[in-house]
C-alpha cells in the first residue's frame, strides 16, 4: 500500500504565515479592510493564525456609491466577530484635472490609511495573484516601462510606514475557496461591476478567456517579478551616473553634466532622479516634451515642467525639483525662535532641525542671546571687513532659488543679523 501523502497546506493561511515570519521588525498591522470578500478573507485568515502583531482594522468610506454606508457597518460586524473594532476613515474623492476618479480614490485611500502610522506599523492589502496579472497587464496595455510593468511589489515604504502584500502570489481561486470553506460574510463593491473601468473590463472579459489557454495568474506574475528585477538594476547602473553631477543642494542636479549624458540615457536618468527623491514621474510624454526644451533652451531661458503635485525648475546651471508647496510658497513667520539655552539643537515649525555644529560653522560660537528668523526684506548682513551688504545681493551670489530664500535661516542677535544658514 502506497503511503498516504501528508496534504499541501491551506495557500493563504501559508502566504500570509510565510510573510509574518519574514518581516519580524514589523509592531503593528493596519489591515485595509473594503468588506469584500478578498479583504475580509485575510483578516480572518489573520485572526485565526495567532500572530503576536497587534492588528487594527481600517476601512476607507469614500462615499462614491449608494452602498458604501452598508460597506462600513459590514466592515464593523465582520471585524467585531474575528475579536477587532474596526476604524472607518471617511474621505472625499474631488475633481482634479487629469486625474479620474479610481486613480483619485486610491491615492487618498492609501494616505489615509497611512495616517497616523509609525515607522514599525505595516499596511496589509489582499492583492493576490489575480490582481497582480490584471496591473501588469493595465501597465502593458498604457505602454509602461520596467517600473510599471514590475506591476504591485510585495513590500514598500509608504509614508513612514510599509505596504505589505501577504497574498500576492496566491491564486484568486484559492481565496474564493477559503471563503467557501469557512462560509465567510462580505458584501461586493458595486464598482467592481462597472465596465466602464479598465481593470473591471480585463477581469470580467480578458482574463477568463486568457485562463482558459494559458496559466496567466502564474506566468504574469513571473513576468511582473522579472521586470521587478530590471527596474532594480537599472536603479543601481543610474545612482551612480547622478550623484556624478549633483547640484549645489540634495534635490537638484548639475544641468552641464546631465545634458552631456547620452540622449537615450536621459528620461531613465530623470526618472530615476524624481523617484529617488520619493516623487511620482510625470508620463513619459511629458518627460521627453521637457528634456527637449531643455536641450534647445537659450542659456536664458528657464524651462519648467509641472505635474500632480510637483514641478522641475531650472535655476543658473541646475535642475530643481520641487514639490507644489514648495514652490507656491508661503509666508514666512515673522517672529524669531530664540535659541533654547544651552540646547545642541533648534526645531523649526517646517520640521527642519539647526544644529549647533551648523551656528559655529557659519561663524557664530556662542549662541547664547541668538534668535533664528525668516528674510522680511532689507537686510544687510556684516562682512569680515566690516562692512555691510544687501542678503538680496548675497543670495544671488550663493545661487540661492528664487523660491527658497524665503526659508534661509537667519541669525540674529540684539536685532543685528549676524549669520546667514546658507546650505538651509
Amino acid at each position: 500500500m502506497a503511503p498516504s501523502r501528508k496534504p499541501a497546506p491551506e495557500p493563504v493561511a501559508a502566504a500570509l504565515r510565510a510573510f509574518l515570519d519574514g518581516h519580524p521588525g514589523i509592531d503593528r498591522l493596519r489591515v485595509a479592510l473594503s468588506g469584500g470578500r478578498d479583504s475580509v478573507v485575510l483578516l480572518h485568515a489573520l485572526a485565526q493564525c495567532d500572530s503576536q502583531r497587534r492588528a487594527l482594522p481600517l476601512h476607507v468610506h469614500h462615499g462614491l456609491h449608494p452602498l458604501a454606508d452598508a460597506q462600513a457597518e459590514q466592515c464593523r460586524r465582520v471585524a467585531d466577530a474575528l475579536g477587532y473594532r474596526c476604524r472607518v476613515l471617511e474621505v472625499r474623492v474631488p475633481e482634479r484635472p487629469g486625474e479620474g476618479v479610481e486613480a483619485a480614490a486610491r491615492r487618498l485611500r492609501y494616505q489615509a490609511l497611512a495616517r497616523g502610522a509609525a515607522a514599525g506599523d505595516c499596511i496589509l492589502t489582499a492583492h493576490h495573484a489575480a490582481d497582480q496579472a490584471e496591473t501588469f497587464l493595465l501597465a502593458a496595455l498604457k505602454g509602461s516601462g520596467p517600473a510599471g510593468l514590475a506591476a504591485m511589489p510585495r513590500m514598500r515604504r509608504i509614508g513612514p510606514c510599509w505596504l505589505g502584500r501577504p497574498l500576492l502570489d496566491v491564486p484568486g481561486a484559492a481565496i474564493a475557496a477559503y471563503a467557501l470553506a469557512q462560509a465567510l460574510p462580505w458584501i461586493e463593491d458595486p464598482s467592481n461591476a462597472d465596465p466602464r473601468f479598465d481593470r473591471n473590463f480585463l477581469r470580467r472579459e480578458v482574463l477568463p478567456r486568457l485562463a482558459g489557454r494559458f496559466p496567466v495568474e502564474r506566468r504574469l506574475g513571473v513576468a511582473a517579478g522579472l521586470q521587478a528585477e530590471v527596474a532594480d538594476v537599472l536603479d543601481g547602473l543610474l545612482d551612480p551616473v547622478l550623484d556624478g553631477f549633483r547640484g549645489p543642494c540634495p534635490d537638484c542636479l548639475d544641468l552641464g553634466g546631465f545634458l552631456q549624458q547620452p540622449v537615450l540615457r536621459r528620461p531613465w536618468l530623470l526618472r530615476r532622479f524624481i523617484t529617488r527623491a520619493g516623487a511620482e514621474p510625470p508620463r513619459r510624454r511629458q518627460l521627453l516634451e521637457f528634456l527637449r526644451q531643455l536641450e534647445q533652451a537659450a542659456s536664458d531661458a528657464s524651462p519648467a515642467l509641472h505635474w500632480d503635485g510637483h514641478s522641475l525648475r531650472v535655476y543658473r546651471g541646475a535642475l530643481y525639483l520641487l514639490a507644489a508647496a514648495e514652490e507656491a510658497g508661503s509666508e514666512p513667520p515673522r517672529a524669531g525662535f530664540p535659541w533654547p539655552r544651552g540646547a545642541e539643537e533648534l526645531h523649526l515649525p517646517d520640521g527642519r532641525v539647526l544644529t549647533r555644529r551648523e551656528l559655529g560653522e557659519a561663524g557664530v560660537t556662542d549662541p547664547a542671546g541668538v534668535s533664528v528668523r525668516f528674510r522680511r526684506g532689507g537686510e544687510r548682513l556684516r562682512q569680515p571687513d566690516g562692512t555691510r551688504r544687501a542678503l538680496k545681493n548675497l543670495m544671488q551670489e550663493h545661487a540661492i532659488p528664487p523660491w527658497r530664500r524665503a526659508r534661509v535661516p537667519l541669525i540674529e542677535r540684539d536685532g543685528e543679523l549676524i549669520a546667514v544658514l546658507w546650505s538651509r
